[in-house]
């Protein structure tokens, strides 16, 4: 009897131990959670079509475009007589445009395809050139068509953004900047011209304009050099000159000296005097111009400059 209970107790016992290991070897369940698994997630790639370059062109109304509104009325007056003279004089045909934004393209290309699409300058010439300015991008760019790249090369178009347009732009002065750049651009195609392009002239007050350095080098050689040897020199010719006749030196034997003549010395500086257009300037030359200029069929191949403000 005792033996049959110990074999009755091994047999459950190995009954518990199996039954243990096999509970032991199932997998895991993983609880589930409120997202989905980070390995899982995987983020799509939202793409915007970028809508065609030409429907972003505004159209050809005159010389001057201001479609982003940068422009004052009496400056887009300026800006279309002094074009209108300069393609009378020389056939070179400059259109200066402003564009809200560029749509997500680059200022290169979408100067490039404006100024084709628009075909600026004559067809036998190519002597176009267009001036851009995007103004949520805040670019600006100089396209220049094939016949003119060797007037104003890239390195002329960099002086002119750099040095006379952004400068007033970062003051927020578009009609001075753009006025500015097109009057530099003039002046290199006009025949006999000076060819200096226009930079802003910043009025200093009095106490800028002083040379503090130069009177500070002044006052120093005065003092601690001119007072020295002035006092030396005067010493050394009292010893002299009592020693020459024996007597002591009186202020009434000193020999009378010639008063010296003062040189009148004047000097000329030139200063470019801005031109501000009234608003009160004829303003049918401008509605003229915008019913009779129309682009002559001219190219451009990727010639300019661009810059940031």
């Amino acid at each position: 009897m005792g033996g049959l209970q110990r074999a009755l107790r091994g047999a459950l016992l190995s009954l518990w131990l199996v039954s243990g290991g096999a509970l032991l070897a199932q997998p895991a369940v993983v609880a589930p959670t409120d997202g989905p698994a980070s390995s899982q997630a995987t983020p799509g790639a939202a793409s915007t079509a970028t809508v065609p370059i030409e429907s972003l062109f505004p159209a050809l109304t005159g010389r001057v475009v201001d479609s982003a509104q940068m422009l004052t009325p009496s400056a887009q007056v300026y800006l279309t007589q002094m074009l209108q003279r300069l393609e009378q004089s020389t056939t070179d045909q400059v259109v200066v445009v402003t564009v809200p934004s560029l749509g997500g393209y680059s200022i290169e290309e979408f100067g490039l395809q404006l100024g084709r699409h628009w075909g600026i300058g004559q067809k036998d010439k190519n002597n176009g050139v267009l001036l851009l300015v995007a103004k949520d991008d805040r670019k600006v760019r100089i396209e220049v068509g094939y016949g003119l790249e060797g007037r104003i090369n890239d390195i002329w178009a960099h002086l002119i953004i750099d040095g006379s347009i952004v400068p007033y732009f970062k003051d927020e002065l578009y009609s001075s900047g753009i006025i500015a750049g097109t009057t530099s651009i003039v002046r290199l195609l006009e025949p006999g011209s000076s060819r200096m392009l226009v930079h802003r002239s910043v009025e200093q007050s009095w106490y800028q304009q002083i040379e503090w350095m130069w009177w500070f080098k002044l006052v120093f050689f005065s003092v601690f050099v001119g007072v020295p040897l002035a006092g030396f020199l005067v010493s050394w010719r009292d010893g002299d000159e009592s020693a020459g006749d024996g007597r002591p030196y009186s202020s009434d034997d000193s020999p009378k000296r010639e008063p010296r003549a003062e040189r009148d010395s004047s000097s000329s500086s030139s200063s470019f005097d801005w031109f501000e257009s009234s608003s009160s300037s004829s303003s049918s030359s401008s509605s003229s111009d915008s019913d009779s200029f129309r682009g002559g069929g001219g190219s451009f191949g990727g010639g300019g400059a661009s810059g940031s403000w």
